[in-house]
């Protein structure tokens, strides 16, 4: 009895933290992977093809509307019309993993063409389930804060 208490604890546990890996799109993990290694991402990297790439932060992501996504998404145009969507989490309050900001933001969105789409990491805010990394299109000394 007490070994099937042990797994069943294990697997609720193993089940919960790869949910939140899961959470996370591929392009999302590559985005990350970028910036942690280079402190900037080039958002070509996600697709080869396209003339511009427009992100627009549409509020708060709710996981159980996948249809109606309400996160920040990043759209790559090619001769006007959609070729890829990147899906990115949202963070409410307090972060579980790392989330992705970008700015600035005009009238909700940022437009990109082909030849402007690299962000440079400016600064980090550390939880201690994760970190908010703020993304800008100028180069600036990264700042750290801790948050608790």
């Amino acid at each position: 009895m007490i070994k099937r208490n042990k797994f069943l604890n294990a697997f609720i546990i193993l089940s919960f933290l790869s949910l939140l890996i899961s959470c996370k799109s591929k392009d999302e993990r590559i985005i990350i992977s970028e910036i942690k290694k280079n402190g900037f991402v080039d958002l070509s990297v996600c697709c080869k093809d396209f003339d511009e790439i427009i992100i627009y932060d549409e509020g708060y992501y709710h996981d159980f509307h996948k249809d109606e996504w309400l996160g920040p998404k990043i759209y790559y145009f090619l001769d006007g019309k959609i070729e890829k969507v990147i899906n990115l989490r949202c963070c409410a309050d307090i972060p579980y993993g790392n989330f992705i900001v970008f700015y600035p933001f005009s009238n909700g969105k940022i437009l990109l063409n082909r030849k402007d789409t690299i962000f440079y990491l400016t600064q980090i805010e550390k939880y201690k389930t994760g970190k908010i990394l703020k993304l800008g299109k100028q180069k600036k000394d990264i700042q750290i804060l801790s948050v608790k």
